[in-house]
């Protein structure tokens, strides 16, 4: 026992088997989302001009409903990369998701300083991770 009759303890990590998703992973990961949706929103912005903001509500959509039902995006997929929940690993709820976005948001304000953030993270978070509870994992 430690002094004062406490055990001492070991610093948290990672589950047996989990590894965090690092920052160039995410960010190649993020390029391939980034070509999808600029494919769709480059067809539906030939149809009209006004159909640009119809594409702003459909990339919030596809954010929001890729991670709320399946964990990742079309670009995570190929990496095995996985959003859970910070706390115990299980899947977002929508709360997880809202937050996620409105930090998805934040972190790119200031020079995108919020996504650069999990390049030096310990458990590779983005701000959006540490708003939303989440972390991104390798499976």
């Amino acid at each position: 026992m430690a002094q004062g009759g406490w055990a001492q303890q070991t610093a948290a990590g990672p589950a047996p088997g989990v590894t965090f998703g690092g920052f160039w992973i995410r960010f190649v990961a993020l390029i391939i989302d980034a070509i999808i949706l600029g494919i769709v929103i480059g067809v539906l912005s030939s149809v009209s001009a006004s159909m640009v903001y119809v594409g702003y509500v459909l990339e919030i959509a596809y954010f929001a409903v890729c991670w709320g039902f399946l964990g990742q995006t079309i670009g995570m997929m190929p990496f095995g990369l996985k959003i859970v929940r910070n706390a115990d690993g299980g899947k977002l709820t929508w709360g997880n998701v809202i937050l996620r976005l409105i930090g998805w948001y934040i972190s790119g304000l200031v020079f995108a300083l919020g996504f650069i953030w999990a390049a030096f993270d310990s458990r590779k978070r983005g701000w959006h991770d540490m708003i939303g509870g989440t972390v991104v994992i390798r499976q």
